[in-house]
């Protein structure tokens, strides 16, 4: 019985512990997943692959001066676009609409460059990117979304050379609402992310380019 008591003590404290943990997550868990640079101009703007809110603040940051060129990851293609495509039905892949995109905001063709091919995740870009990378280029600016600010800078920074200066800064196009829960939007981009962040942070990785399923960065 003396042994039983501390046990279950323990047990309990625990168990509070963790759900004060997780109701700390769960409110500021969008403010955790964000960890942006201040804005500077750099060699190249890095535009990540999986949401069309990024290459157009990509544009914006090209005609401001930021950076004479961009760099648009190419990802890996769903089969279900292949099939459609198949079909004979005209239907993008996702870097041909980031161009578009590029392109009509007025960057010109020549300054936009694609790297890596069916880019499965950040970690496939990142290590896409440092095989591509021009020895020219020192510094950039990576793009993506806010929520994924924080997982982005981090595996960028391990993965591309120390030397390269990396700004991260995420759209403003996308805005996380306060009660993110109740966001068909942002609630399962949260959920995710936090999943992700964690499972990275335990040494987990997903870099495996010859996949073609869903659930992109």
């Amino acid at each position: 019985m003396k042994i039983i008591r501390p046990i279950l003590t323990l047990i309990g404290a625990l168990t509070v512990a963790g759900m004060l943990a997780t109701a700390v997550l769960f409110f500021f868990a969008p403010a955790l997943l964000q960890k942006e640079d201040v804005l500077e101009k750099a060699d190249a703007i890095v535009v990540l692959g999986g949401h069309y809110y990024r290459p157009l603040y990509a544009a914006d940051l090209y005609n401001k001066g930021y950076a004479p060129q961009i760099l648009a990851s190419r990802p890996v293609v769903t089969p279900e676009i292949e099939a459609v495509r198949n079909l004979g039905i005209s239907f993008p892949y996702q870097w041909e609409l980031f161009r578009d995109v590029l392109l009509k905001k007025g960057v010109p063709e020549n300054k936009i460059k694609f790297f890596g091919k069916a880019n499965f995740s950040t970690l496939d870009e990142a290590k896409k990117l440092r095989k591509d990378l021009s020895p020219q280029i020192k510094s950039i600016i990576l793009v993506t979304s806010p929520l994924h600010t924080r997982r982005a800078g981090t595996i960028f920074r391990e993965i591309l050379p120390p030397q390269i200066k990396i700004t991260v800064v995420g759209t403003p196009y996308e805005k996380v609402p306060e009660k993110w829960w109740t966001n068909f939007r942002s609630a399962p981009f949260v959920v995710l992310e936090v999943i992700k962040t964690i499972y990275y942070e335990l040494g987990g990785a997903m870099s495996n380019s010859g996949q073609t399923t869903a659930g992109y960065n």
